[in-house]
């Protein structure tokens, strides 16, 4: 370890916990520190090399075991081909930070969708409501989500909101533009974990909107946002007559 390339086993940690350069070189630095202490002690214990293998054997058996739960859901999942839950199972897909697994869990966390009939509703379900401390005469200052609903989709959620938070490392600009613009003003404020379950809500919000309108994600500013809702007003009035 101490003769590897730093490079190489920075790739290759990233590759395989697929978190990032940063807790790749933290996990290198750990190992590097580890191989120094080992070569101070001088000598290899039989009984740590046994651990190892047994850590490794238990490791690939667990993800042999994720690998086919994995390969399941997608058969189930095609099983309902022409059915609207599959039609919303990809189109979450088109919203960035949601996978295959993602949009399964939150389709089948919501159940009906058709039971939802505006954003609020859904932002209770998974628990994204406010809640404040009451206590007799006592009402409480500080404004927590409920967290009665999901917390799988409630950490879905977080997972898509931190995804578009992200800066492109080689452009330096934000991969979703009007979520981290929302994301900065909310942050001159509130604090940073506060700014971030109001992005969590608003992407809830777009997930409803996809859904309802059973269209893909766009990214669009909120000027874009009123000007079209604007333009298809005249269409509104006219069907309504």
């Amino acid at each position: 370890m101490l003769a590897a390339p730093k490079d190489i086993l920075v790739e290759t940690i990233r590759k395989t916990a697929r978190f990032g350069e940063k807790y790749a070189v933290s996990k290198y630095d750990a190992i590097r520190a580890a191989a120094k202490d080992a070569a101070v002690f001088g000598r290899a214990l039989q009984s740590s090399a046994l651990r190892i293998r047994l850590y490794i054997k238990t490791y690939r058996e667990y993800q042999e075991h994720l690998d086919n739960i994995l390969e399941d859901l997608h058969k189930a999942v095609d099983k309902l081909e022409g059915t609207p839950v599959y039609d919303r199972i990809f189109l979450l897909q088109s919203l960035r930070g949601v996978g295959f697994l993602s949009a399964a869990v939150l389709i089948a966390e919501m159940g009906s969708f058709d039971l939802f009939s505006s954003p609020k509703k859904l932002y209770a379900y998974f628990g994204l409501d406010p809640a404040v401390k009451q206590s007799g005469k006592f009402n409480g200052d500080k404004v927590h989500m409920s967290k009665r609903g999901s917390s799988l989709a409630r950490r879905i959620l977080h997972m898509v909101a931190i995804n578009n938070l992200k800066v492109d490392k080689g452009t330096k600009t934000p991969v979703n533009p009007v979520i981290h613009g929302y994301y900065t003003d909310k942050c001159k404020s509130k604090k940073k974990n506060v700014a971030v379950g109001a992005v969590m809500h608003k992407i809830c919000n777009i997930i409803f909107a996809m859904l309802r309108d059973n269209k893909p994600f766009e990214i669009i500013t909120p000027q874009e946002h009123c000007e079209r809702y604007l333009a298809a007003q005249p269409d509104k009035v006219r069907n309504a007559a």
